[in-house]
């Protein structure tokens, strides 16, 4: 049974999350908020930073030297030069103070030239190894944004002219790295339900199901939980193949559309759980009615029959398959009641029993036997 399902809810949520983080960062200078070090084209870089990275003064010199030039080829739209200059601090230097400002104004060059893979690495590098540069949420931000631009928007330049494909794996990487880097953070949820969908649009089931299993189960009071219960159930229901198959997936259907209507009885897709619901006790319920007639029809056993019957009616009811059930086993009383029947009337009487015996004494007597 394959069904086609959307994310519809967490979707909206995630375009509405991402334009905040954009508009905030758009509030965000150049320098970021937190950060010490600060820019002018009149005096250069300054910092109120005290330098602990044991460098001698004439190196300090040298990389303020190159962090000027950089900064003022950056101006000029010299971006290639610029980039090589803040690739020394950053690789020479990593210790010091202006490396984080390298990598950073190196992100911010990179998209400015829509190359969103190297903006994510250095973005990447000052969550990693400068968290305490500049605003770290900020800097999840920016990451997420790419990673949502490669999910939804961005494609590679065939020889640098024609669109190419979007890289929805490559995507779902970036999500994961957001995790791993800050799994604490608003973003971390975000960011699988996120991988979720991507999985489901390449539809893979089973990693839709593992990165929605993470998010309820890391996040259970996150905004996107409750749509994460309702997206499980349904890429469960879309595994079950019919009831003469294996029922795995639809009692696990079954497990989270229960969850999500006892967790958020106010959702407003408590009518898509219900239905969801209820096609997934019907299918159940057929499995079992299916089962009930083998030992009905092929092997005579009306004890298992019956308990197989009855679940039926128990999970649904009021379907098609508990109806049915109810017939089987009006059927199977009477079959009973007759066959019992039978065997009264063949037990002998006690009259009966006693002529026997003098017969059979009788003919002993006469040694017939």
């Amino acid at each position: 049974m394959n069904i086609t399902l959307s994310l519809p809810l967490s979707v909206t949520r995630a375009l509405i999350f991402a334009t905040l983080g954009i508009a905030l960062a758009a509030l965000v200078p150049s320098g970021w908020a937190a950060s010490k070090i600060s820019w002018s084209a009149e005096t250069g870089y300054t910092s109120e930073e005290v330098d602990l990275s044991g460098l001698l003064p004439e190196e300090q010199q040298r990389i303020l030297n190159w962090m000027n030039s950089a900064r003022k080829a950056e101006e000029k739209g010299s971006y290639k030069r610029a980039l090589k200059l803040y690739k020394k601090v950053s690789k020479r230097y990593p210790k010091n103070q202006y490396s984080p400002e390298a990598y950073f104004r190196t992100a911010q060059i990179q998209l400015a030239r829509n190359s969103v893979d190297k903006a994510f690495e250095a973005f990447n590098t000052i969550a990693w190894v400068y968290p305490n540069y500049g605003s770290f949420n900020e800097t999840l931000g920016e990451m997420y944004k790419i990673a949502v631009a490669r999910l939804e928007t961005h494609r590679d330049k065939i020889l640098f002219v024609i669109p190419g494909f979007k890289n929805t794996d490559r995507a779902v990487q970036y999500f994961e790295r957001i995790v791993a880097i800050a799994p604490y953070s608003d973003y971390a949820p975000l960011s699988l339900m996120n991988v979720a969908k991507a999985w489901s649009d390449k539809n893979s089931d089973s990693m839709t199901i593992y990165a929605l299993d993470r998010l309820v189960t890391n996040y259970p009071n996150s905004f996107l939980t409750s749509d994460a219960y309702l997206k499980l159930a349904q890429t469960h229901y879309g595994l079950i193949k019919g009831p003469e198959y294996d029922q795995r997936a639809t009692e696990d259907a079954i497990t989270f559309f229960e969850d999500f209507l006892i967790q958020y009885p106010e959702n407003l897709h408590v009518d898509q759980a219900e239905t969801g619901l209820s096609g997934a006790k019907n299918i159940l319920s057929m499995s079992k009615v299916k089962m009930a007639d083998f030992y009905y029809y092929k092997r005579s056993k009306y004890d298992a029959a019956k308990i197989l019957y009855n679940e039926a009616i128990t999970i649904a009811p009021r379907s098609t398959a508990a109806e049915l059930a109810r017939t089987r086993l009006e059927k199977i009383d009477t079959i009973v009641a007759q066959s019992d029947e039978t065997l009264t009337d063949s037990t002998p009487t006690n009259e009966q029993i006693q002529e026997r015996a003098r017969k059979r004494a009788k003919r002993k007597i006469l040694g017939i036997f």
